[in-house]
């Protein structure tokens, strides 16, 4: 299970680089003059600024050789939401376990405030609410639970780039092809440039590593994703992942892995905006201690429209009896 948490931990790392939920010739123009590169560049860019936008996603999630865990797959899941800013949004999502079972809910957050709506909580705890004040909710557990702010994480990833020998976009090889094309989204048809990036891991546990240490040790870095961690806290972390052990374990989980495919495709429109993103993760992992075989399979696409015009996020009127308080438990 531990090695499962780190390399679920690597695949968010790298996914960090693409955040962004992210005068001239009109765009889509200009970047037919463009290499796929500098179109790249400039979806990143414009990204940094693209944190109002409502949003659909669906994924298919496949994971063979836990079987034993009870885990036979596949597993569906749809999203729909709209998100204001990192700390007021809302998600609907259905998911299909793979073993028979569908389940949906909703969640809002807004003003440092969450409720969660659950109903099949309903027959096992009495309540299909759950709510929670976010700010008592991560100073309990020690873990901010808003999302980061994407220009910040943005500005600490240029930042990392600035100041160490590796690089983080080294990972991501933006194929040369690269072309306009008429797009759904959200069953609306956009005209976008299309982009296909390939994830590269191999050799990857450096940058990876540094970048993991850099987080905390730097100053906006801490605010942003431990905040809610003492400064002895950290330095023990720091510790840790010095000792020679834990590089090893890191190093070890990554020469396990065998990628076949790691793909992102981002569709972006005249204003270099990210209108979809689709996802393709094919890897194998072999695991060092077991030597068992485990194949992940992710597939799915996310859309954003709406994008600059989600204007307030509305918490449901639900009578206080039929909500639980997580803060209360805890």
């Amino acid at each position: 299970m531990k090695k499962i948490v780190s390399l679920i931990m690597i695949f968010a790392l790298v996914m960090t680089m693409f955040v962004g939920c992210g005068g001239e010739e009109s765009g889509i123009k200009a970047a037919e003059k463009m290499t796929a590169q500098e179109v790249y560049e400039k979806v990143q860019e414009a990204s940094k600024s693209m944190t109002n936008t409502s949003f659909l996603a669906d994924f298919d999630f496949e994971m063979s050789g836990l079987e034993e865990m009870g885990f036979a797959g596949p597993m569906g899941m749809t999203i729909t939401g709209d998100i204001k800013d990192q700390e007021n949004l809302m998600m609907a999502l259905t998911v299909d376990t793979g073993q028979g079972m569908t389940f949906s809910g909703e969640i809002y957050m807004t003003d440092k405030k969450m409720l969660i709506h659950a109903p099949m909580l309903q027959q096992f705890m009495g309540y299909a609410y759950i709510s929670a004040d976010l700010d008592q909710l991560a100073e309990k557990t020690g873990t901010p639970v808003s999302q980061p702010d994407p220009e910040k994480v943005q500005a600490i990833i240029d930042r990392f780039e600035e100041n160490s020998e590796y690089s983080l976009y080294d990972l991501v090889k933006i194929r040369e092809e690269k072309e306009t094309v008429e797009v759904t989204v959200n069953e609306e048809v956009i005209e976008a440039v299309k982009l296909t990036a390939d994830i590269q891991l191999e050799g990857a546990e450096d940058a990876l590593y540094s970048f993991i240490e850099f987080m905390m040790t730097d100053a906006e870095a801490k605010e942003v994703f431990f905040s809610n961690m003492t400064e002895e806290q950290l330095n023990e972390t720091i510790a840790q992942l010095n000792n020679e052990e834990t590089k090893a374990e890191f190093k070890e989980v990554l020469e396990a892995l065998t990628v076949n495919e790691l793909t992102v495709v981002t569709y972006a429109n005249a204003d270099y905006l990210t209108v979809k993103t689709e996802m393709v993760v094919d890897v194998d992992f072999v695991d060092p201690t077991t030597e068992e075989t485990m194949n992940i399979k992710l597939s799915g696409f996310m859309d954003y429209f709406n994008i600059g015009g989600v204007e307030e996020i509305v918490l449901p009127e639900v009578a206080p009896e039929e909500i639980m308080n997580l803060n209360d438990m805890m």
